[in-house]
């Protein structure tokens, strides 16, 4: 059995929109507005990592239950990043101090 890395794309469009749930234009919808960027393969497939699925669930999480417009996902997404960036950064200096987010 293998395992694939959490970045790793492994997930083509139709197999992910199935795991989701969701329509496969909603995932070009994401992908259109710069909220997920799945990577493609040489013939243009998109593929899907399971931190994109994860990006994705929240993204339908904070659109449907918190009232969210993709505009203020993009932000929330965007600040997030920014603090896992930074915790690695704090990590590798191996300081053992964390920024909650």
């Amino acid at each position: 059995m293998s395992f694939h890395g959490y970045d790793e794309p492994v997930y083509i469009i139709s197999v992910a929109a199935e795991l989701l749930g969701v329509h496969p234009q909603t995932l070009r919808m994401y992908e259109r507005e710069q909220l997920v960027v799945p990577r493609r393969t040489d013939t243009q497939n998109r593929m899907y990592s399971m931190r994109d699925l994860d990006d994705i669930r929240e993204i339908r999480k904070l659109t449907r239950e918190e009232g969210v417009n993709l505009a203020g996902v993009r932000i929330i997404l965007r600040m997030r990043r920014q603090m896992e960036e930074l915790n690695r950064k704090i990590h590798e200096l191996g300081t053992s101090e964390k920024v909650d987010g």
